[in-house]
């Protein structure tokens, strides 16, 4: 699963083997074309779905506030805060290498990660002793994100790079060559799927499509990339989940599903908890 937030803050996040239930103000899963038909085939029978919206008429331009994919939004976010988008732009190949990469990463030595655990002055990096709803999650993650100046050829650690949250923190290039340019790629590609979304966003509430935009630039937000590993639960406990129900926090949350695991849920607002997406 990969996902951003959009906004200041903003944030992007992957994962999978996941067990959630999910709930914020705006959450899209973006989904693959497998992943599509096996999300399509699994609502067949439901009465009640969160929606699957082509996005193809946004890179086609021209959108308006009578536009039917401006309306199919603003009811979606109205209706649930959560609905799935097809033909989004992010390339394939380039959302199975992030993919690998992020299985690689998950896959060192513990001792490798400790290294980029997040501190105190520094909440950027790796843990796994996060908490949701005051009860900790079972779960690893990785979180790196926007910087100042947004020029990714500068080094993590230069000064310029300081925020308010620290520095980013990647796995050391002798061990993961291709982990730190593909996802810095792959951030950028899911925050432009963002700035795309939140254009809908102001179109359906009847304002400029570029309401949004002054606070969204590319030095301006604060969005980050999250890398959440879930991996099977072998402890006793029955109500364990391996993160709480939650609400995200910042404007928009762009969520890439793992097809091959079906926990994550949706709240229906108009109606009692079920499950909401594969």
């Amino acid at each position: 699963t990969h996902s951003l937030t959009l906004a200041t803050p903003n944030r992007v996040a992957m994962s999978h083997a996941c067990a959630a239930r999910h709930s914020c103000s705006s959450v899209v899963a973006v989904i693959s074309h497998r992943g599509r038909a096996a999300l399509l085939r699994r609502f067949s029978s439901a009465a009640r779905a969160p929606p699957v919206i082509d996005l193809s008429p946004l890179r086609d331009g021209g959108l308006s506030s009578s536009s039917p994919l401006v309306r199919e939004v603003a009811d979606a976010c109205e209706q649930w805060g959560f609905f799935q988008v097809v033909n989004h732009g992010v390339d394939e190949d380039l959302c199975a290498r992030a993919e690998e990469q992020q299985r690689a990463f998950f896959a060192l030595p513990m001792e490798v990660k400790e290294c980029m655990r997040r501190s105190a002055d520094n909440s950027r990096g790796w843990y796994n002793d996060e908490l949701t709803k005051q009860r900790r999650d079972w779960k690893e993650g990785l979180d790196f994100g926007s910087t100042p100046p947004m020029d990714w050829s500068l080094a993590d650690a230069d000064a310029r790079n300081g925020t308010l949250d620290g520095y980013n923190r990647f796995p050391p290039a002798d061990l993961l060559p291709s982990f730190r340019p593909t996802m810095l790629e792959y951030y950028d590609a899911l925050a432009g799927v963002a700035t795309g979304l939140a254009r809908l966003f102001s179109l359906g509430l009847g304002m400029p499509a570029d309401f949004f935009e002054p606070y969204l630039r590319r030095t301006q937000h604060t969005s980050y990339l999250r890398l959440n590993y879930y991996a099977p639960y072998t402890g006793e406990d029955p109500t364990q989940l391996c993160i709480s129900p939650h609400k995200d926090a910042g404007f928009l949350t762009v969520l890439r599903q793992d097809v091959g695991c079906h926990s994550l849920q949706v709240r229906d607002r108009q109606g009692p908890p079920r499950g909401g997406t594969g």
